[in-house]
This record gives C-alpha cells, sequence and structure tokens, in this order.
C-alpha cells in the first residue's frame, strides 16, 4: 500500500472550471502510507478495493477533516467512535516500528479564471504522535503551492518536515494565503475566507451538515430532526429586502 508519489515524472492534473474543485488528496507517513498521492476527476474520487484495504480511512483523514480541523474522534472517523483516536493513524495502537512518528495529510484545490489564469490553493495538517502520549503536536496550512512542485512535505532524506521548516517552506511565498495556523478556529477561518466567503457561523454549519451527511450507512438508522436542522443551518439566510417585501 505504500508506493511513493510520481509528481515527479507524471503530468499535474490541471484545473478546467472557474468554481474551486478538488484535484488532489494525499498521505504522508500516515496509516499503512509512507507517501501517496490520490488524484479527482472534474471533483470526483473513486476508491474500490476490499474490506480492511483503507478507503474509509483516506477519506477520514481528508474530508471533511481539513475542512473542519478539529481532531475529535466523532468529528474525524466516519463512524463516529469515539475510541478511534487520531494518533493511532499514526502509531497504528503500538504496531509502527518507532515509537514516534510525524506525517502529514494534504488536499489540493484547483480553478481556472474567466481570462485562463490557474489558481490552486493546498490545505494540510502536521500531526505528531508519540507513544503513551498521543498526540503531542498538530499544526495546519494553507498555502497557493503545489504538493510535487512547489512545496516538499518530505526532506530529501525522505523525512517529514517539522512545523518549523514546513513554516519557512509555505511563508516564503509571501502571499496572504500561505500561512500555517497552530488553532483549528483559525485555520477554517483561514479555509472559508480562501474557498468558500460564507462567515463563521455559515462555515460552521456547512462543515458539520458534511459530517452528518458522510455516516456510513445512513438511511439505515436516520435521524430525521438531527439532519433536518443541519440541512437548515446551512441553507443561506434569507435576504433582508425580501424579508421586507413579505411583511
Amino acid at each position: 500500500m505504500a508506493m511513493p508519489t510520481e509528481t515527479a515524472t507524471v503530468a499535474l492534473p490541471r484545473p478546467l472550471s472557474e468554481r474551486w474543485k478538488p484535484l488532489r488528496a494525499g498521505l504522508v507517513d500516515m496509516f499503512y502510507y509512507d507517501v501517496e498521492e490520490f488524484r479527482f476527476h472534474d471533483g470526483r474520487l473513486l476508491l474500490r478495493g476490499n474490506n480492511g484495504t483503507g478507503k474509509s480511512k483516506v477519506l477520514a483523514l481528508t474530508l471533511p477533516f481539513l475542512l473542519d480541523g478539529e481532531l475529535a474522534p466523532h468529528r474525524v472517523e466516519p463512524d463516529g467512535d469515539r475510541q478511534k483516536r487520531m494518533e493511532w493513524n499514526l502509531l497504528l495502537g503500538g504496531k509502527h516500528p518507532h515509537p514516534e512518528r510525524l506525517g502529514y495529510t494534504w488536499l489540493e484545490f484547483g480553478r481556472r479564471a474567466a481570462d485562463g489564469t490557474e489558481e490552486f490553493l493546498t490545505l494540510g495538517c502536521g500531526l505528531k504522535a508519540v507513544r503513551d502520549r498521543g498526540i503531542v503536536r498538530h499544526w495546519f496550512f494553507v498555502t497557493t503551492g503545489r504538493v510535487g512542485t512547489d512545496l516538499a512535505l518530505v526532506s530529501s532524506t525522505g523525512v517529514p518536515l517539522t512545523r518549523d521548516r514546513l513554516r519557512d517552506a509555505v511563508e516564503e511565498r509571501n502571499t496572504v494565503h500561505d500561512r500555517v495556523h497552530d488553532r483549528a478556529s483559525d485555520y477554517r477561518r483561514a479555509v472559508d475566507e480562501a474557498l468558500f466567503g460564507l462567515g463563521e457561523h455559515r462555515y460552521a454549519a456547512l462543515v458539520n451538515l458534511l459530517i452528518q451527511l458522510r455516516q456510513p450507512q445512513l438511511s439505515k438508522k436516520p435521524d430525521e430532526r438531527l439532519l433536518s436542522r443541519a440541512l437548515t443551518e446551512a441553507l443561506p439566510p434569507l435576504s433582508p429586502a425580501l424579508i421586507g417585501t413579505v411583511a
């Protein structure tokens, strides 16, 4: 399962839409992967394989986690199991050969402006876990660079970058979006400003809705009231002008 990414020899996907759409996702030293990349087609990704091969794990570590930034198991894991703590994704429940491990998960978006200009935005999270201590540090980044060309998450010796080295690599691009964040709230604000422009309340409602809808076998035991509330909160607010007209 741990195969190197061939970004150096395979052409990177290009955006074709004026809307932001995911182009690639990747894991570095996470789960059973060393360095792995997954490519989207027109914003869609199909993961196919036998049970236990890691399909759900890839999704749990990318979407909606990289829009949310919260490490709580009930928000990360599709089945909401509170026992599946984030450090397991690094240390594998003690089965990893080393007592500590540092890894990254990332997601790249792209769009093409009306004048043909291509824009990219990469979201990511770095995590460090230590045996018997859990996650000892985590950080987030938003960058206009592309992993594999503008940004390397692994050093020339094959070691994932520390937070400080990543910050230097990201912030040297010196744009308003190229930043490393230590707090999930700051990270979510940066993601919303770069991709959605919804504002804090509506963005939180959107992420909560995604977490509700991605539950496995949702239709077998739906919570109608919870789902209805999530859908309602995710709707845009009514225009004051429309409310005035109706009144």
